[in-house]
């Protein structure tokens, strides 16, 4: 082998193009990629439970390159919803952005409803892979591990 590709779409020249930032705020450490031209609202991906913002890494670059903006976070550890509202509110305020399009996936998709739900003013629009809302079934399923919903 000759050493790594860096073809446009791949991985590697991804996290060579797109700086990883890091900024606390309260008691949270948010990570996060932003990527884009800044005069536009962004595209938000939440990850799910296993996930981390660079499993989006393929959106960012390719929308990026269609002059979409796109901010891929980690989502830091919330107890309950009003936390999770509260914690990516003052994200969106640190960051400078008012209107959102949010993009979830799992967990990240509940987040993203949640969010829309709470604060329909700031999101523009929502997109939704493989997620849940209702979280009663699950609690019913697992009764060793109390849900709040």
């Amino acid at each position: 082998m000759k050493g790594v590709s860096s073809a446009p779409g791949d991985y590697v020249h991804f996290k060579s193009q797109v700086p990883l930032h890091k900024i606390p705020i309260g008691t949270k450490q948010w990570r996060y990629y932003d990527f884009g031209p800044k005069a536009v609202p962004p595209l938000i991906c939440l990850p799910g439970t296993a996930g981390t913002a660079d499993v989006y890494y393929k959106q960012v670059m390719s929308l990026s390159m269609k002059g979409y903006r796109v901010i891929s976070v980690d989502i830091p550890r919330v107890w309950n919803h009003h936390e999770w509202i509260q914690a990516f509110e003052k994200f969106l305020d640190a960051i400078d952005v008012h209107h959102i399009h949010l993009y979830g996936t799992s967990l990240g998709g509940f987040l993203a409803q949640i969010f829309a739900q709470h604060r329909p003013r700031r999101v523009r629009s929502l997109i939704l892979s493989n997620t849940f809302l209702e979280t009663q079934s699950f609690a019913a399923a697992m009764p060793w591990a109390p849900m709040n919903s």
